[in-house]
C-alpha cells in the first residue's frame, strides 16, 4: 500500500515538474529561443559584472529578502552559471516555473481536505488546469517585470495552503512549517506586509487558541530564517528609511488613479491598458475574461459551498477587490467606492507616511487572483464530477485561456522581453573601464540601436555639460569625470576633445575611443559654490565643489563659499542670508490628498516629469488650485524671497499680512528655477502664504529675511572633500564614501541562525516524542488492560 502511495506521489511530482517546464517555455517561447540579457522598463542589467560581482549585488536591500532567489545567488557566487544565463532564466522562473507547483499543490491540498468525495483523477486534472491558467494570467505577466513581485504572486497559493496545513499540525512542528512557508513569500517589503496580512486573515477565519499559539511559536523560527534581513536593517535603517520616504513621495499619486471594480475583480489594476486582446476583438475577450470571476462567485452560490473553506476564499477575494476599487457602474449610475482612500488620507499625515507605498492599490492586486483561483478549483471539481456539466467546464477553461492567449501568442510578453547579447567591442570596453576607472565615465556617441542598451550602462557612466571651453577638463572634473567614451563617428565630440588639450587617448578598438581627463582628481577639497545658472555652466579656472542653486539649502551654510558665474540681487540676498543662518520657512504642507492644497507628494504629469529630469533630486511643493497656508513668524519687518520653478501658465505665489500683499507670477515659456525678491512686509499678527491659479505650480522655498540682515561677504566657507559618484546629480558626493555592509558576515550569521533553528526544532520535536512514548509506556504498566494509545 505504502509503495503504491509513494509511486503515485512520484508520478504526480513528475507531472508537475513537466508542466512547470512546458508552461514557462510556452509563456515566453520567443525568449526561450534566444539566450541573452533582457532590458525592460525597470531592469537594466550590468552586462560587464562577473558572476561573483552580480551575486554580491543581489545581497543589498531589498533583494536580500527574497529567499527564493538565493539559490541563483549561490550559483552565481560559485560561478556555476553566467550573469547572462541568470538574467535570462529568471524570467522563466519568476513567476511561471514557481506558479505551477504552488497553485497545483494549493488546489490539490484543499480538494483533498475539503472535497474528499471527488475522484482523484478529477482533483489532478483540475489542479493541473487551474495552475496553468494561474501561471499565464495577465497579472502574472505584468508582475514578471520584477522578480520579487513575481515570486510573491507565484508562491502566494503555496503560502495560503501551507498556512492551513501548518496550523492544523499545531505545536512546534506546525510553527516550524509555518515559518518556512512565510519565508517563501517574504520576497520584498511588500511581500513581508502582505504575508502577515494573509496570515492574519487565516487566523481570524479559524479563530482558535491553538492557531494563535502556533503563530506565536513560529515567530522565533521566522526571525532565525530571515535574520540577514533584520541585521541589514539594523546597520542601514537610516538610509532605507530615507529611501522609503522618497518612494512614498514619488508613488503615492498612484493611489489616486481610477481602479474600476470590474478590472479589480479580474486582478487588473494600473496595468489594465497593457492587456492585449486577441485579434482586436475587444468585446468578446472582455466578456470571456470574467469566466473565472463568474465561476467562483456563482459556483459558490449554486453549488452550495456556503459554510465551507470556500467562504474564506470568497470573502478574501471580494475584500481585496473592493478595497482597491474606485467605482463601478450600476444602471448607468457611477457608484463611488474609494474605501482605502480615506484611510490613506489620514495616515498620510502621520509617521506612517514613509511606508504608505507598501499599501498602494497598484500592488494590492498581487493578492487578488490566488484566493479566486483556489475557489475556482473547488467549484470546477464539483462541476467536473457531474458529467453533464463537462461542456460548462470546457467553456470556463477556454474563456480564461483566451483572456491570456494574446500574451502567450506573442511569445515575449507583447514585445517587452527581447534577449540581447552584448557585442565583443562593448565587452572589452567595459572590461577596460572596470579595471581603470575610479571616477565617473561620460558616455557619448553614435551606436547601432541594438547596442544602445549596453552602451548606456557602461561602468560609472554619467552625463555632464560638454562644449568648447578652455576649462573643459576642469568642468568635467567638478562632475567627477575621469574618462570620456565616444565613437569614431562622433566628430563634434572628437573635435572638442582635441581642441581642449585636456585629454589623453588611452583606449582605441577601432570603434570606441576612451580619453582620460588629465585634470581629474579623485577628491576635490574646497568650500561649496552655488551655480545659479544651472543647468548652464559657469566655468572656473580650477576645480572646486559646485552644486546647482536648487540644492543650496541642502548644504550646511558653513560650507558655502560663494557662487560661480553671474547672480541677481534676489539670489545674492538669499545666499548671504542663508550663510548668516536664515533658513527657508518650514511649511506645514499636506502629503495627501492631491491637488487641493500645498503638497510635497509628486503627482506625475508632463511638467513634473520634465522638472524631475532637468533638475535631479529637486524637492518641490506643488499646488493646483487657490490655497493658503498660515505661517507662524515673529513680529517685525521681513524681506520676502520666493524660490519657485517657472512653467507655462503657472499661477501666482504670494504672502499677505491682511492689509499688504506681495506676489510673483510663475508663468514663463521656459522651465527654470527662479529666485524672486518681492519686497518688504510688516508682520504683526501673522502671515499667510497664498496661491492663486488653476494650473499646477511649483514652490521650492519661502525666505523671510529680517530687515536688519544685509548682504555680507561670502568668503570664508569651510573646506569639504568630495568624491566621484555617478548616481549623484552633480557627479560628486560630499564627505567620505560609505563603507559597504559586510554582507559575507551577514550571510554567515544567517546560516548560523538557520542551523540553530533547525537543530532546536529537531531537539524539541524529539523530546516531545520521547515524552509521549514514555507516558504511553507508564500508562500500559499502570493499566495493562487499557487500550490507551491504540
Amino acid at each position: 500500500m505504502s509503495i503504491s502511495i509513494r509511486r503515485d506521489i512520484v508520478i504526480e511530482i513528475l507531472i508537475v515538474t513537466a508542466e512547470s517546464i512546458i508552461t514557462s517555455i510556452l509563456a515566453l517561447w520567443k525568449v526561450f529561443l534566444h539566450i541573452g540579457y533582457i532590458y525592460q522598463r525597470d531592469s537594466f542589467p550590468l552586462f560587464y559584472l562577473t558572476s561573483k560581482q552580480l551575486a554580491s549585488s543581489y545581497l543589498g536591500f531589498p533583494f536580500i529578502m527574497d529567499n527564493v532567489a538565493m539559490p541563483i545567488v549561490i550559483l552565481l557566487y560559485f560561478n556555476i552559471i553566467s550573469p547572462m544565463i541568470a538574467d535570462w532564466i529568471s524570467y522563466f522562473i519568476f513567476p511561471y516555473v514557481l506558479a505551477i507547483p504552488s497553485m497545483y499543490f494549493a488546489s490539490k491540498y484543499f480538494l483533498n481536505r475539503y472535497e474528499k468525495e471527488v475522484k482523484d483523477w478529477i482533483k489532478i486534472l483540475v489542479s493541473i488546469t487551474v495552475s496553468f491558467l494561474y501561471a499565464i494570467a495577465p497579472t502574472a505577466y505584468y508582475y514578471s517585470h520584477w522578480s520579487n513581485y513575481a515570486a510573491f504572486y507565484a508562491l502566494l497559493p503555496a503560502f495560503i495552503a501551507g498556512s492551513f496545513y501548518s496550523l492544523e499540525k499545531r505545536g512546534v512542528k506546525g510553527a516550524f512549517l509555518l515559518s518556512l512557508f512565510a519565508s517563501l513569500t517574504t520576497t520584498d517589503p511588500r511581500g513581508f506586509v502582505y504575508t502577515f496580512f494573509i496570515l492574519l486573515t487565516i487566523l481570524i477565519y479559524r479563530h482558535t487558541i491553538s492557531d494563535l499559539k502556533t503563530f506565536l511559536y513560529s515567530i522565533p523560527f521566522y526571525l532565525a530564517f530571515n535574520s540577514r534581513l533584520f541585521l541589514i536593517l539594523y546597520y542601514n535603517f537610516h538610509s532605507y528609511s530615507a529611501i522609503s520616504f522618497s518612494i512614498s513621495n514619488q508613488q503615492l499619486w498612484l493611489a489616486y488613479l481610477t481602479f474600476p471594480l470590474l478590472d479589480s475583480l479580474r486582478g487588473l489594476g494600473l496595468f489594465r491598458p497593457l492587456v492585449s486582446y486577441l485579434f482586436g476583438n475587444y468585446l468578446l475577450v472582455y466578456i470571456l475574461s470574467f469566466s473565472f470571476v463568474e465561476c467562483g462567485i456563482l459556483g459558490y452560490i449554486f453549488l452550495k459551498k456556503k459554510g465551507s473553506i470556500a467562504t474564506y476564499f470568497l470573502l478574501l477575494y471580494l475584500f481585496l477587490a473592493l478595497i482597491i476599487s474606485s467605482s463601478f457602474n450600476l444602471l448607468n449610475i457611477n457608484v463611488k467606492l474609494n474605501l482605502i482612500y480615506p484611510i490613506l488620507n489620514v495616515l498620510s499625515n502621520t509617521f506612517v507616511y514613509n511606508y504608505l507605498w507598501l499599501f498602494l492599490p497598484t500592488y494590492l492586486s498581487e493578492m487578488i487572483l490566488a484566493p479566486l483561483f483556489i475557489l475556482v478549483s473547488l467549484v470546477l471539481a464539483k462541476i467536473l464530477s457531474n458529467h453533464y456539466l463537462l461542456p460548462l467546464f470546457v467553456l470556463i477553461i477556454l474563456s480564461q485561456f483566451i483572456f491570456s492567449s494574446s500574451m502567450v501568442i506573442s511569445g515575449n510578453y507583447l514585445g517587452n522581453y527581447n534577449p540581447q547579447v552584448p557585442p565583443e567591442q562593448l565587452v572589452k570596453l567595459a572590461d577596460f573601464l572596470e579595471t581603470h576607472a575610479i571616477g565617473n565615465v561620460m558616455v557619448t556617441g553614435v551606436v547601432p540601436s541594438n547596442w544602445l542598451n549596453f552602451f548606456n550602462v557602461l561602468p560609472n557612466s554619467t552625463s555632464a555639460p560638454f562644449y568648447k571651453t578652455p576649462y573643459l577638463g576642469v568642468i568635467l572634473n567638478e562632475h567627477g569625470i575621469q574618462y570620456v567614451v565616444t565613437t569614431e563617428n562622433c566628430l563634434k565630440v572628437l573635435n572638442t576633445i582635441y581642441e581642449s588639450k585636456d585629454f589623453t587617448l588611452v583606449y582605441n578598438n577601432s570603434y570606441f575611443l576612451v580619453f582620460k581627463n588629465d585634470n581629474f582628481t579623485y577628491n576635490i577639497v574646497s568650500p561649496i559654490y552655488v551655480n545659479f545658472a544651472y543647468p548652464n555652466i559657469s566655468p572656473t579656472k580650477m576645480s572646486v565643489n559646485v552644486i546647482p542653486d536648487y540644492l543650496m539649502f541642502n548644504v550646511p551654510p558653513q560650507y558655502i563659499g560663494g557662487y560661480v558665474g553671474n547672480v541677481t540681487y534676489a539670489e545674492l540676498l538669499a545666499l548671504s542670508a542663508y550663510k548668516q543662518g536664515v533658513k527657508p520657512v518650514k511649511l506645514s504642507v499636506k502629503h495627501l490628498p492631491y491637488p487641493t492644497n500645498f503638497t510635497d507628494t509628486i503627482n506625475v504629469n508632463v511638467y513634473d516629469e520634465e522638472i524631475l529630469a532637468k533638475f535631479p533630486d529637486i524637492a518641490f511643493i506643488s499646488v493646483s488650485s487657490s490655497s493658503s497656508l498660515n505661517i507662524n513668524v515673529s513680529r517685525g519687518i521681513y524681506k520676502v524671497i520666493i524660490v519657485y520653478v517657472s512653467v507655462p501658465g503657472g499661477g501666482v505665489f504670494g504672502v499677505t499680512n491682511g492689509s499688504t500683499s506681495l506676489s510673483v507670477s510663475t508663468s514663463s515659456p521656459n522651465i527654470s528655477v527662479c529666485f524672486s525678491y518681492l519686497g518688504n512686509i510688516y508682520v504683526n499678527k501673522g502671515l499667510k502664504l497664498f496661491f492663486k491659479g488653476s494650473t499646477t505650480s511649483y514652490l521650492l522655498a519661502l525666505m523671510l529675511i529680517p530687515n536688519n540682515i544685509s548682504i555680507l561677504s561670502l568668503e570664508g566657507g569651510e573646506n569639504i572633500s568630495s568624491y566621484p559618484l555617478s548616481t549623484s546629480p552633480t557627479g560628486r558626493a560630499f564627505g567620505r564614501p560609505l563603507d559597504n555592509t559586510n554582507y559575507f558576515t551577514v550571510i554567515m550569521v544567517n546560516l548560523v541562525t538557520i542551523l540553530i533553528s533547525i537543530i532546536s526544532f529537531l531537539v524539541i520535536n524529539r523530546v516531545k516524542n520521547n515524552r509521549t512514548h514514555f507516558r504511553w509506556i507508564n500508562l500500559k504498566i499502570l493499566f495493562p488492560k487499557s487500550n490507551y494509545g491504540k
